[in-house]
């Protein structure tokens, strides 16, 4: 007797983020791209919020999300400023996924894989056609992401590429006994996430107890980390590593970013209490 076929080579999953918001008809056409090449596709939209042409912080949400995806999912990202010029488009195998999208460092969660393969598209064969000169990510982009969620081998959009754009992205600094980072996203809750993650935190501090730990960001001290986002009364500021890894300041009840004035780029120290 035959076995079925598994449920994610039968169903392929595409995730999609961008900046295209959900007032105008960009978001639909590019879903319709997508399942006309490839039908039995599946598109999860990770948000099309993100502020038109902020490439970091779609670059950052494609790393705090994409880790929550199966094997085998392929990622769209457009979130392309340069459209029309002369940037390159890349395909991307890296961390198990494949990526699809701007060479303008929107990628870099995967490019900082060591073991990233990456392709320029640069087969035209693979676009839709006409390709207009503004909206790429329904006539290069969104094709081939379709063309690889049904199988298409990575090597056929392109050649190799050496030297992509990459991000840069601020590193946690371990220093004189304290561990120093920023906040990089602001969600809509108003919790404002930090790059400082668990396993940094485990690695300054080795044995330390979460409540024994000292936040501080601007002029506001936090004594421990919380369990949870209740874990206090109404209104107090807590930290707290959320469901990305990393450590977040929340307000209890409330919007610790507008409350409090937080923003991305904050400086946050952790020490030893």
């Amino acid at each position: 007797m035959k076995r079925p076929e598994p449920a994610a080579a039968a169903a392929p999953l595409v995730s999609f983020i961008s900046d295209f918001g959900h007032q105008d008809w960009f978001v639909g056409v590019v879903h319709g791209v997508v399942l006309e090449i490839c039908p039995r596709a599946r598109i999860v939209d990770l948000t099309h919020a993100i502020p038109p042409g902020l490439v970091d912080r779609a670059a950052f949400v494609i790393e705090a999300a994409c880790p929550d995806l199966p094997a085998g999912t392929v990622n769209l990202a457009v979130v392309d400023p340069g459209v029309g010029t002369e940037r390159r488009a890349l395909a991307v195998r890296a961390r198990g996924q494949l990526f699809v999208g701007p060479d303008n460092g929107i990628l870099e969660w995967a490019l900082s894989d060591p073991n990233a393969e990456v392709r320029a598209l640069a087969e035209a064969r693979w676009f839709r056609q006409p390709v207009s000169r503004t909206f790429h990510g329904r006539d290069v982009f969104a094709p081939v992401a379709a063309h690889l969620a049904c199988g298409a081998p990575l090597d056929a959009f392109g050649p190799p590429v050496s030297g992509p754009v990459r991000l840069p992205r601020p590193a946690a600094r371990a220093r004189d006994g304290e561990l120093t980072g920023c906040v990089m996203f602001v969600d809509r809750f108003g919790n404002a996430l930090t790059n400082l993650t668990a396993e940094s935190l485990a690695a300054a501090f080795p044995g330390v107890p979460d409540e024994a730990l000292e936040v501080s960001i601007g002029s506001r001290g936090i004594h421990g980390l919380a369990r949870s986002y209740g874990d206090a009364p109404i209104g107090t500021l807590v930290a707290i590593i959320g469901s990305s890894g990393r450590l977040e300041i929340a307000q209890v009840g409330g919007d610790a970013a507008t409350r409090f004035g937080l923003g991305e780029g904050d400086p946050v120290v952790v020490s030893a209490g």
